[in-house]
């Protein structure tokens, strides 16, 4: 059994009765709420599942952030990616173990987590973003979550459209304002039979993608969004929460094919889409 006790610089994820959360890095010293205060110092060498009682007698249980919980407390410049479509990402995406993956647009670096979780220790994630201060917070926010610079991430500072990439890919990831732009570009690094995987807020942005999809020899090409809804559970009732994490944007999967020019792909049929009668 591995042992969960808490080291000294770990993160924890500090949590009231109530559901309350916050991010702390156990033996950091004196921490203050509205609960009370406690001693990280104490959080070193205990279980993850205990609780520390505050100074006003509340109780906090410790435990090690989860993806989830670590992309929600992330200091952000841009719009997330939530773990709902994250999830898609890999899985649509069939991102396995050992794949080689180019993303373009890294953000707050929080899809490259879940990225590097999927493709293991053996894969490679080589991240292409625009913006020099985006590229420094994404990782920053990596080496926190994982304790130091992954050995399997790449972060490369430049444009997709014309950075030199001398690399081939399994799995090519779009997370840019103006995605038709670079699906030329960048699927010359993506290897015949990989998937594409883009993400768009909007569904004029999407038209203009799966156009490009089309132009640069791609087949299978599905676009879906995914809405999350919570219930409320307890002995009494059980009904939805008034609230629900609705429309955040659009995924679009595309398989690159080889095709002569002007040769029309293959239609291949969702396997979730509803048979026809």
């Amino acid at each position: 059994m591995t042992d969960s006790r808490f080291e000294a610089g770990e993160l924890v994820l500090l949590t009231s009765q109530k559901g309350k959360t916050w991010l702390v890095r156990a033996g950091e010293g004196p921490f203050s709420s509205h609960l009370g205060n406690v001693d990280l110092n104490d959080v070193v060498g205990r279980q993850e599942g205990e609780c520390l009682e505050t100074n006003q007698g509340a109780k906090v249980f410790l435990f090690r952030p989860s993806l989830t919980d670590y992309v929600f407390k992330l200091k952000r410049k841009t719009q997330i990616i939530y773990p709902k479509d994250m999830g898609a990402f890999v899985v649509y995406g069939d991102i396995r173990p050992g794949d080689r993956v180019l993303e373009s647009g890294i953000g707050s670096g929080a899809l490259t987590l879940a990225l590097l979780r999927a493709v293991g220790p053996t894969g490679t994630v080589v991240s292409v973003e625009k913006r020099p201060e985006f590229a420094q917070l994404a990782r920053r926010h990596i080496e926190r979550f994982l304790g130091r610079p992954p050995k399997n991430h790449r972060l490369v500072v430049g444009d997709i459209e014309s950075v030199p990439l001398r690399c081939t890919v399994d799995r090519l990831v779009l997370d840019v304002p103006e995605p038709w732009h670079a699906v030329g570009p960048a699927s010359r690094q993506l290897r015949t039979g990989g998937l594409l995987i883009s993400w768009s807020p909007n569904v004029g942005q999407v038209q203009l993608v799966c156009r490009e999809l089309k132009a640069h020899g791609f087949a299978n090409v599905t676009t879906f969004e995914l809405l999350k809804r919570n219930w409320k559970i307890d002995e009494r009732r059980a009904r939805p929460e008034d609230r629900m994490v609705a429309h955040t944007g659009f995924i679009t999967v595309a398989k690159k094919i080889v095709r002569t020019v002007g040769e029309t792909p293959p239609a291949i049929r969702d396997p979730e889409a509803p048979v026809p009668r």
